[in-house]
């Protein structure tokens, strides 16, 4: 079974070694960056399965991100899992930009793992789901 590739786009350091804790225990590889700009950079060399980023970041947000990949013909299907403090007037702006779903930062890992696999199973339903492993087997 293949493991599904998740970009994670997150400008703080704690959220985004958080972030790729709980996406790592529910099974994906993750890769990170810390702006929108180095996620258009990434997508380019190793093209993720899922884009997950944060809104409010500096150099490129993440809105700008969802709309850069929308309007690309090659990455249009490419799911966005938006995050955001910002509450739901930023979250509903995503989705109007393209994301396939947004949610409320910060989030716990079971609505984390929730979001992901229904904006996976939208554009990869063949690829299963891996069995979430505890947090305590990654290396401190």
């Amino acid at each position: 079974m293949r493991r599904l590739n998740v970009l994670l786009v997150e400008d703080d350091d704690g959220a985004r070694v958080l972030y790729c804790y709980m996406l790592m225990a529910a099974g994906y590889k993750v890769n990170s960056v810390r702006n929108g700009l180095e996620a258009l950079v990434e997508i380019q060399v190793n093209r993720p399965d899922l884009i997950v980023t944060d809104i409010a970041m500096p150099i490129l947000s993440g809105l700008d991100l969802i709309l850069a990949v929308r309007s690309n013909e090659e990455l249009a299907d490419l799911p966005v899992v938006a995050i955001t403090s910002f509450g739901e007037k930023i979250r509903e702006q995503a989705r109007a930009a393209g994301a396939t779903d947004a949610i409320d930062k910060p989030t716990d890992m079971a609505r984390m793992r929730e979001v992901v696999e229904a904006a996976t199973s939208q554009y990869h339903p063949s690829v299963a789901s891996v069995k979430c492993r505890p947090l305590q087997n990654f290396p401190r």
